[in-house]
Order: structure tokens, then C-alpha cells, then sequence
């Protein structure tokens, strides 16, 4: 493994990583490679979270304009230092409370960008959510994401791990799993294995109103749609009424959500809402 040395440069610095930010960082440089090469040349650049700032300035060397959102001020020195590129610029905030609209125009003149982001274990699902709510600011994801969360994005219908997440990606991203990461190339070393995805926004996708519209359909995972208390609040429809939104989609009138392709869930929504 060609390695970063982590561990010196930190210590270089008198720091650690933050186990309540769910920092492990990649150490492994082909692997940083390998994602600063799928994010791209010549274009802009988001990135979440930069590490002890490798990834951050393999980007930058790339990208016509890059920016890092980073939440841990603590790393300021060595970043500062270790990213000299006059085409970046760090923003010491937390992802979640960005605005990547407002971001997009103020930093970006209003041009789309790629996200790029080894993304913290326990938000990944709401950074994805912040993505899927923005969607329109960005033309290309490449995330680094524990395997399980990549496998259970891409899968398909009926599977144990679908869930309302993987209709969601599926209906809004077309998504390849680029590569998996074991654990031994961060630091420090997690106890699951990671991967890298890629997420391109489809050009013909759901409203923003799809997305509380599926997940009231998983609500009650084991509940058929027609008996589920979510679902008919989200739709305004009685069990007979999603029965016969059912059968207009020409699927079974005793089925589940999970049972449902993305394609599906598409059509679905697309019929409910001329119901209403």
C-alpha cells in the first residue's frame, strides 16, 4: 500500500481523530487517487470533511474551484498549511447545516458541482438526504460509505436490505459501486469494510414530494399499502382508494411497499397525485 502517514503528520500537529465525529482517515493513497480521478478535471468541486487534507488537495489540483465544508476547526493548522491551493477555500461549518443552493451561487456562480466525501458512518443517511433535497446543485456524487449502506442504495426490490433509501437513490441517481476499502486503509481502522460509490442525477426524476411519498410506504415495513396508517396519510386515500391506486399501477392489492421496483414507486406516485 502506498500509505499517507497519517498517524506522524497528526502527531506533527499535536492531534487526534474525533471518535464523536466519526473520523477515519484514508491512508491509502491509490484509493485517494482513485476517487480524485472519478470526481473528475476541470470542473467544481463540494467536498465533506478533508481528512488531514490529501484528498483535499489532489482535488483541488483538478478541479477548476474547490471548496471543503469542515466541521473540525481543530484541524485548521494543519489544513491550512498542508492545502495551499489558491483554487480552494475551506468553510468551517457542519454539512448538515448548509444551504447547497446558497452555496452553489455564492461560491460557485451559480454552476453545478461534484460531492466528494469519505462521509461520517452515522449521518450518511442524513447527508444523503441533504444531497437528494439538493439535488439540482450538483451533477455527480462520489462517496466513500460503509459497504452495507452502498450494497443496501443499489439494490434491488424484495431484498432484505431495500429500504425507502434504495427507492429514493435508484428513482433520483443512476449508481455504480466503484470500489471496496477494508479497514486497514484508514486510520483510525473501523471495524466494518467501506466503498466508494458513484451517484449521477438522472435527467428525468420525481418531484421532491416522491420522497415523502415512499418513505410513508415503508413506514410500516411488514404492512400491506392498503393497511398502512402512514401511507394513507401521506396519500389522502381510504384502503379502497389504495386499492384502486394499486390496481391502476397494475400491482397486487395485497402488496407491500418493499415488494415495489423504483420503477414502480415512480408510477405509482405519478398516479396518485392525478388521484388528488
Amino acid at each position: 500500500m502506498n500509505e499517507i502517514r497519517v498517524r506522524e503528520l497528526l502527531d506533527r500537529y499535536g492531534l487526534s481523530t474525533a471518535k464523536s465525529l466519526g473520523q477515519n482517515f484514508l491512508r491509502d493513497l491509490s484509493v485517494l487517487e482513485t476517487i480524485a480521478d472519478a470526481a473528475g478535471e476541470g470542473g467544481n468541486i463540494l467536498e465533506i470533511g478533508a481528512g488531514v487534507g490529501t484528498l483535499t488537495s489532489l482535488l483541488s489540483k483538478k478541479a477548476k474551484k474547490a471548496v471543503t465544508i469542515e466541521i473540525d476547526r481543530h484541524l485548521e493548522p494543519l489544513l491550512i498549511q498542508e492545502v495551499p491551493a489558491e483554487n480552494h477555500r475551506f468553510i468551517w461549518s457542519d454539512i448538515l447545516k448548509c444551504d447547497l443552493a446558497a452555496l452553489q451561487k455564492e461560491l460557485f456562480g451559480g454552476e453545478r458541482f461534484t460531492v466528494v466525501g469519505n462521509l461520517p458512518y452515522y449521518i450518511t443517511t442524513e447527508i444523503l438526504s441533504l444531497l437528494f433535497a439538493s439535488i439540482d446543485c450538483w451533477d455527480k456524487a462520489v462517496l466513500m460509505v460503509q459497504k452495507e449502506v452502498a450494497q443496501r442504495l443499489l439494490c434491488a426490490a424484495g431484498t432484505k436490505e431495500y429500504r425507502a433509501l434504495s427507492v429514493i437513490t435508484r428513482a433520483y441517481c443512476e449508481g455504480e459501486l466503484l470500489l471496496e476499502v477494508p479497514p486497514h486503509c484508514f486510520v483510525p481502522a473501523p471495524h466494518v469494510h467501506s466503498a466508494v460509490m458513484v451517484l449521477e442525477p438522472k435527467a428525468n426524476r420525481p418531484d421532491e414530494g416522491f420522497v415523502s411519498f415512499v418513505q410513508s410506504g415503508f413506514a410500516a415495513r411488514r404492512k400491506m399499502l392498503c393497511s398502512s396508517p402512514a401511507f394513507k396519510q401521506r396519500t389522502g386515500l381510504d384502503r379502497e382508494g389504495i386499492s384502486v391506486l394499486l390496481k391502476a399501477a397494475g400491482l397486487p392489492e395485497n402488496a407491500r411497499g418493499e415488494q415495489f421496483s423504483f420503477q414502480e414507486w415512480i408510477r405509482l406516485y405519478e398516479l396518485a397525485q392525478n388521484m388528488n
